[in-house]
């Protein structure tokens, strides 16, 4: 932990990290243009909870221009106005606006909307007038309901001073402390930043590899070899004796034998020898180039291999065993789902539910079953070396019989049958063997694709179930920050009214994970923090690591310097996403940062990119950080008691100056 005073240069954050980013399917901040006043209005609401008032002003105001317009409106367009933002932060037209709202108050009825609204006015009497007293809108602020209390506490942290401020601040802070870990945050915040998962795909059946000119070959050697089965057997029956009779029908009966056992033989070799190359494989498979879609997926298949080994097995016997099954499974998902728009997080439920069947069926002993299930059993081998073996010695006495009684029909007829008794079964063995198995394949297919769709049920509703909303997200966020501004009071030795003004500036941190729900702010996993506090003595900078899963802040750095170390505050915008903030002290080079990389996903375009900017900015403290900085490097210690907007005022302060 370093502390400095003095005069230097610092950076002020950075949000220039490169990290793919996940979109959420929500409506939460979804507005049509053909929408109602009330959705308008019930979104705007939502901008304001998630704190970004500025995008909840114009919506809230948007509504009210069409019609939709009570004291609760109201009350929410005033938080609107003034959260995150001092009375004096206001512009000459929305301190019109603000006291157009106090004047009409009487026209709204008595309602508690109402009231809270008198509340606010009354909070901003007592920054105008310092020297009012407090103590009545206290007890009103008090007596308020749970909701709009919490609200007017939240919202105008900027508009409380003195002893307001004090009297409210041990509240606050026991509130944040509360709820930071409400709503069960430790065990639910991981899922914000889980990607939506892409539904299960399977990888179809390889075609029947049979094709029409194999089927008519097969047609042609099986009439050839009937037609020569045939004749030879006429010539046979011709010579009428005994023994040949017994070896025709031999020859018939052996090759139907034959033919049964031999395709059984052979198809279960065939399948054995494809399942044993899926399952065992290669050894030494080249990985995928670094940083690519098929990189990350070999990482995450190498992560839960290596981390779900089953019970009582040594893990290298496990990951030798299954380097096969986990190349074939490896090799699906990226032939499956290797496209611009997908990002391997989004299947890496999948992945994962993969793993774990193949753990399971190893514990369960069912992962190698497919050597016994394709297992030729002794006796079809038996049968089949039997039939064989009569076939060729039965056929001999049959061409030698036929040879007898027509010596050239039989020389030009037996070639035919060897030929064709050769060439038909096999044409024929290929043909039903496509189709056996591409019928075993399609029940394979169909099985797998209902545990996977079920897998993916499962996955999808604990996302549902788990995931924050927007509310709680923004709501943990503004805990954190405010334990940690009670922590840099208290390390100062400063009380709350000390503090003339305070701006945090919320930037993700290096190696962070970042999601959002579409058209809302980027939300990151690790945030890298800087709290500016402005008191009569100058400017106190603290600046620390959140880890916002862990719910925890990571070392810190603390610096002090005079309002007169300033010297200036410069902003250079290259486009709409990217930003170049320079805070320049006496006697040393200026730093930068680079406020960058608030882009939208590839696949979803915005239709305002400014908007979403601006947006992200607010949401990062960006705007009031600058506002509080360039008033310090424009005037320095002057800047805290001269209201630029006041026209005639109590505690008017001279003309304004050019700023430097």
């Amino acid at each position: 932990m370093n502390e400095h005073s003095g005069r230097w240069n610092v950076a002020v954050g950075t949000t220039g990290i490169q990290a793919a980013g996940d979109v959420h399917n929500s409506n939460v901040y979804m507005v049509e243009p053909d929408d109602p006043p009330e959705k308008r209005y019930a979104v705007g609401v939502q901008h304001l909870d998630d704190g970004i008032p500025a995008r909840a002003r114009e919506l809230i105001a948007d509504a009210r221009a069409h019609g939709y317009d009570d004291s609760e409106v109201r009350f929410h367009w005033v938080l609107a106005l003034l959260s995150k933002r001092a009375y004096r932060d206001l512009s000459p037209d929305e301190r019109e606006q603000l006291a157009r709202i106090e004047e009409s108050r009487r026209t709204l009825g008595d309602n508690k909307w109402t009231q809270a609204l008198d509340v606010i006015y009354e909070l901003v009497g007592c920054q105008r007038d310092r020297g009012r007293n407090p103590g009545p809108v206290l007890d009103e602020l008090e007596s308020l309901g749970t909701l709009q209390r919490a609200k007017i506490i939240r919202h105008l942290d900027h508009v409380l001073t003195g002893s307001i401020k004090d009297s409210l601040w041990a509240e606050a802070r026991q509130t944040a402390n509360e709820d930071r870990l409400r709503a069960n945050r430790r065990d639910r915040v991981w899922a914000y930043f889980e990607p939506d998962p892409i539904p299960p795909r399977v990888r179809e059946p390889a075609p029947e590899r049979t094709i029409l000119r194999d089927r008519f070959l097969a047609v042609v050697w099986a009439v050839l070899l009937t037609a020569s089965a045939g004749y030879l057997g006429w010539l046979v029956i011709a010579h009428a004796t005994p023994l040949p009779m017994v070896a025709y029908l031999s020859v018939l009966a052996a090759g139907y034998v034959a033919a049964r056992t031999g395709l059984e033989w052979r198809y279960r070799r065939q399948r054995l020898r494809v399942k044993d190359r899926e399952y065992l494989g290669e050894r030494g498979v080249n990985r995928a180039p670094e940083g690519g879609f098929a990189n990350s997926v070999d990482n995450y298949f190498d992560r839960y291999f290596a981390t779900y080994v089953p019970q009582k097995t040594n893990p290298g016997d496990w990951l030798a065993e299954t380097i096969g099954i986990k190349r074939s499974l490896r090799d699906e998902i990226v032939d499956l789902y290797r496209e611009k728009r997908i990002t391997a997080g989004r299947v890496r439920w999948l992945i994962w539910h993969l793993v774990k069947s193949v753990q399971q069926r190893w514990e369960e002993g069912t992962l190698w079953e497919y050597r016994e299930q394709y297992r030729v059993p002794l006796r079809t081998k038996l049968w089949c070396s039997a039939s064989l073996a009569v076939l060729v010695t039965a056929t001999l006495v049959v061409i030698i019989t036929a040879a007898r009684t027509a010596l050239l029909p039989a020389v030009i007829t037996a070639p035919i049958l060897v030929l064709s008794g050769v060439k038909a079964p096999k044409r024929w063995f290929d043909i039903i063997y496509e189709r056996r198995r591409l019928l075993e394949d399609y029940r394979e297919f169909d099985q797998n694709t209902l545990e996977r769709d079920a897998a993916y049920e499962r996955w999808t509703e604990k996302l549902r179930s788990t995931r924050p909303s927007e509310n709680e997200m923004a709501n943990w966020l503004n805990c954190d920050m405010t334990m940690l501004l009670d922590e840099a009071l208290e390390h100062y030795h400063l009380a709350w009214r000390d503090v003339l003004a305070y701006a945090f500036l919320l930037t993700p941190s290096k190696g962070c994970k970042r999601a959002r729900v579409k058209r809302g702010p980027w939300r990151y996993s690790k945030y890298k923090v800087r709290l500016f506090l402005i008191t009569q003595d100058g400017v106190r900078e603290l600046s620390t690591k959140l880890d916002f899963l862990e719910i925890t802040f990571h070392g810190q750095e603390r610096h002090n310097y005079r309002f007169d170390a300033v010297s200036s505050v410069y902003v250079l915008k290259k486009n709409e996403y990217s930003h170049e903030l320079k805070l320049t002290l006496t006697n040393g080079p200026s730093n930068e940062i680079h406020v960058a990389h608030l882009e939208v996903a590839h696949d979803e375009p915005v239709e305002n990119p400014s908007m979403f900017a601006t947006m992200n900015l607010e949401a990062a403290g960006f705007d009031h950080t600058l506002h509080i900085l360039e008033g310090i490097a424009a005037e320095g210690k002057g800047w805290i008691d001269r209201d630029p907007h006041a026209q005639g005022e109590s505690g008017d302060s001279p003309p304004e100056t050019d700023a430097a």
